[in-house]
């Protein structure tokens, strides 16, 4: 059973549902990542949205990631890090509510949300962030682009990154959660510049591994560095060779010495969690990195200016939004429209995602309210032994007052208490930031999962249902598997619009090998039209000034049956599109027996296969990056898509496809 807090440690009144579920021990912590289930949250990762300070929060030490620009007046989303030596006899949820309540002050109201903790090992002591790199060198040739790249497991000492000289062309590197330096230019892990890898494959020679052990990018005591780069292949070192290396086994055109590559590794957990939670700080720090060690290239190499630049960020998550106006879209619209004052040619390039094949989007219309009610089936798996997800999002500034959403569980599940929240705010909770409600699904005192209601952003209503496995997992708990019905009543409240839908999306619920933690993909059931794969877009990629990149199907020119689609509405019989978009599609199968792209092992020499939208992205990035170094518009010379097949209508094509094709083969 959930206990009661004193309103000082009650993280809810700080911090968003998925805090609450994953840091609270009665609810989803024990089910929650190795790394959030640390024993104490000393070093923390949060954003903090708005004019709020982070440097408000007491006995804490606070600091920023290198920010771009440096002197801009506010960034709509300020990620931060901070460390709290004090002696804490709580549980983390009340001792994180505890120093979350320091933050807040009389004229401010921000919201908080609070990522994964930090691994003491990866704070550095004296953050030094002006300093100058050390071991950076001057490029031979001007840089005329750079390449940012963000993901896990990154080969950086891989011969596919050397230039003619043979020197790296990799100029910065951040490893966001490697052994710390007594000394960096970063607030956690360490920065690895173009110099340091060059001495580096000079004193190991071909014994990549041995390298990447002596600076700790393989470390088996730093759980979020961990073995990777002793597998044969990472999703970081496929995506990273196919935007940025040359070889045998990678695409065309191949890239010059002109082109710089700033490349950013996120902890594992960040990369291999799909649930939605713990990543912003690290993925906007990410981006702010690029952007500023992209000036400081330019500025170092007497460039007027800013470089063009194109980030490939292949990563997403499923549940969201959707509307271009979550946190981390906010912050990365903020940042395009900053640096394209001062360089046009700047690109975010982001996957579409690759769940349109996977039941876990729904709409509900006004016309599937019977009696003023709709019902939604959600299938959970046996066997499940992670958390799951589902996010129900109102249409914007709807008044829900009256209205209600019920679960109903599998037959044989036993008399279960919360099984229904109210859509509005609770009048005794007194949050600070967003007005939320919460409230515990338990049976026989022991909780199986949380509803949870908050007026997300100040704009939104969103309903989240979280859920405990329903495997056993050494714990007491254990959730019914099988259909769960989602009913939603508006009772006496005022109903929707003709034009208007609600809309659901299921978390992803992916395996990583790497933790063999037990998850299987629940999915949705609905009345026919109502669970669809248009509108399940990764949550992510609808900034409007962010690229998203479709999956295409080699030799067939059909969407890759996976590849993520554009949200539509039939209106009077006829597709209407909403939301955003696929810009345009590149390859992500060779064909149909040939699933996946080529690219690179962890060690040179060697190869693998990538599968997903991931892929596609990565390979429009490096057709922008050579238009961009080329003196070229970004997408310059995007092939036009195949005709379409009979009765195919064209909205349907550009909802999975968008308006053209990057004109690369493999």
């Amino acid at each position: 059973m959930y206990a009661q807090r004193p309103p000082e440690e009650r993280i809810d009144r700080y911090a968003g549902p998925y805090e609450r579920w994953v840091f609270s021990e009665e609810l989803g912590r024990p089910y929650a990542f190795p790394a959030i289930r640390q024993p104490e949250a000393r070093h923390m990762a949060a954003i903090l949205e708005g004019d709020g300070d982070p440097s408000q929060m007491k006995d804490a030490e606070t600091r920023l990631p290198p920010l771009w620009p440096p002197q801009a007046a506010g960034h709509a989303v300020t990620p931060f890090v901070f460390r709290n030596d004090n002696e804490v006899d709580l549980s983390p949820d009340r001792a994180l509510a505890k120093r979350l309540g320091t933050l807040t002050a009389p004229d401010l109201s921000p919201r908080v949300r609070l990522n994964m903790p930090l691994d003491a090992a990866s704070w550095v002591e004296t953050y030094a962030p002006e300093t100058p790199a050390a071991q950076w060198r001057r490029p031979a040739r001007t840089p005329k682009a750079i390449l940012g790249v963000i993901d896990n497991g990154l080969p950086f000492a891989h011969r596919a990154f050397l230039d003619t000289n043979g020197k790296t062309r990799i100029s910065h590197l951040w490893l966001q959660s490697a052994r710390a330096l007594p000394s960096d230019r970063v607030p956690v892990g360490r920065e690895i510049t173009n110099g340091e890898i060059d001495a580096l494959r000079t004193a190991h020679g071909a014994d990549e591994r041995r390298l990447y052990r002596s600076v700790g990018a393989i470390d088996g005591d730093m759980p979020e560095v961990g073995r990777l780069l002793d597998h044969h292949a990472t999703h970081g070192g496929h995506i990273l060779g196919l935007a940025g290396g040359n070889g045998a086994r990678l695409p065309g055109p191949e890239l010059g010495d002109d082109i710089q590559i700033v490349a950013v590794q996120l902890p594992n957990t960040v990369a291999w969690d799909t649930s939605g939670f713990g990543k912003e700080m690290f993925m906007l720090s990410a981006l702010h990195y690029i952007f500023a060690r992209a000036s400081e290239i330019a500025r170092d190499c007497g460039v007027a200016g800013e470089l063009p630049l194109v980030v490939n960020f292949s990563y997403g998550w499923s549940a969201g939004r959707h509307d271009g106006r979550s946190e981390m879209e906010a912050a990365i619209q903020q940042m395009l429209a900053r640096r394209r004052q001062v360089q046009p040619e700047t690109a975010v390039v982001m996957p579409t995602g690759n769940t349109f094949d996977s039941d876990m989007h729904a709409r509900v219309a006004a016309s599937d309210f019977e009696e003023g009610t709709a019902r939604v089936g959600w299938r959970l798996l046996p066997d499940d032994r992670t958390s799951s997800y589902l996010e129900i999002w109102l249409p914007e500034e709807f008044d829900p007052q009256g209205w209600q959403v019920r679960l109903i569980p599998p037959p044989g599940s036993g008399p279960l208490t919360g099984t229904a929240i109210d859509i509005s705010a609770d009048p005794e909770l007194d949050p600070v930031g967003d007005l939320r409600r919460f409230v515990e699904l338990e049976r026989d005192g022991h909780n199986l999962g949380q509803l949870s209601v908050d007026f997300h952003r100040g704009s939104r209503w969103r309903v989240i249902v979280a859920m405990i496995p329903t495997a056993e997992t050494g714990t007491d708990r254990r959730l019914p598997s099988g259909l769960w019905t989602i009913e939603i009543a508006r009772g006496h409240g005022t109903p929707i619009g003709e034009s208007e839908a609600l809309y659901l999306w299921l978390q992803r619920d992916d395996d990583p090998r790497a933790l063999g933690m037990g998850g299987r993909q629940s999915h949705l059931e609905g009345a026919s039209g109502m669970v669809r794969g248009f509108g399940c877009l990764s949550a992510i990629c609808s900034a409007p000034d962010a690229t998203r990149v479709a999956g295409l199907q080699g030799g067939t020119g059909q969407p890759a049956a996976y590849s993520s689609g554009g949200g539509l509405d039939r209106l009077s019989g006829n597709p209407v599109a909403w939301g955003a978009q696929p810009d345009f599609a590149a390859l992500s199968d060779q064909g149909p027996s040939r699933p996946g792209l080529p690219s690179l092992g962890t060690i040179s020499g060697s190869g693998a296969r990538l599968v997903g939208t991931s892929a596609a992205a990565a390979l429009a990035s490096r057709w922008m990056v050579s238009n961009a170094a080329s003196g070229k518009a970004l997408q310059d010379g995007l092939a036009p898509l195949p005709l379409l097949p009979p009765g195919d209508a064209r909205i349907l094509r550009a909802a999975r496809l968008g308006r053209g094709r990057v004109p690369i083969e493999l």
